[in-house]
């Protein structure tokens, strides 16, 4: 009798380790899609967080990390984290745009840039750093793009997206089957043809 409960838990046990195993031509992928030194870079931030979750610089650059390997969802966790003890800070607000703007989601990217801009145009709060010249023109440029697409579904209607954010581009950066005829701005031909970049 106790040999038949031996022989039954084996194959019980075996029978679960089958289920479990995954099939042969399964193939496993890494979670975040970039070098290894970026992916040890973001589990010492992670482990960072775990004993100072207070550290904004450090959840700024996990979340600059998480953007970069196609991760917007974990880039809103992360400094979603931060906002309610530091909704002052236009950093934060910024990479909410981006991770938005990555998930096509126009309106909350749109009142995240916006809200991003206004931090950005007050006076800094104690700890963040001012506001330059460089950030600002990076906020100003994505709100403008934004607000051009706000009302659009872009997981929809992509194509419609596209084009509203072509209108506010200078020429030389819009596709040439996007081109549409006119003047050139001064400036912007290079080799002659209409709306070629200039050439160093």
């Amino acid at each position: 009798m106790r040999v038949t409960r031996v022989l039954d838990v084996l194959v019980l046990l075996l029978l679960a380790t089958l289920l479990v195993m995954p099939r042969a031509n399964v193939t496993v992928k890494a979670a975040l899609l970039a070098p290894p030194e970026r992916r040890e870079r973001v589990a010492e931030l992670q482990a960072h967080l775990l004993g100072a979750p207070d550290d904004v610089t450090a959840a700024l650059e996990l979340a600059d990390l998480f953007l970069e390997g196609n991760r917007p969802d974990w880039a809103l966790a992360t400094v979603g984290a931060m906002l309610p003890r530091h909704d002052d800070d236009y950093r934060i607000e910024l990479r909410q745009a981006i991770a938005y703007a990555d998930r096509f989601e126009a309106a909350p990217a749109f009142a995240a840039a916006d809200r991003s801009l206004a931090l950005c145009n007050a006076p800094p709060p104690a700890g963040v750093p001012p506001c330059d010249e460089a950030p600002r023109a990076r906020i100003t440029l994505l709100r403008g793009t934004l607000e051009r697409i706000k009302g659009i579904d872009m997981r929809r209607n992509p194509a419609l997206a596209k084009d509203k954010i072509f209108e506010g581009l200078h020429p030389i950066w819009v596709p040439k089957n996007r081109r549409r005829a006119g003047p050139v701005p001064a400036g912007a031909a290079g080799n002659g043809s209409p709306g070629s970049p200039v050439r160093p």
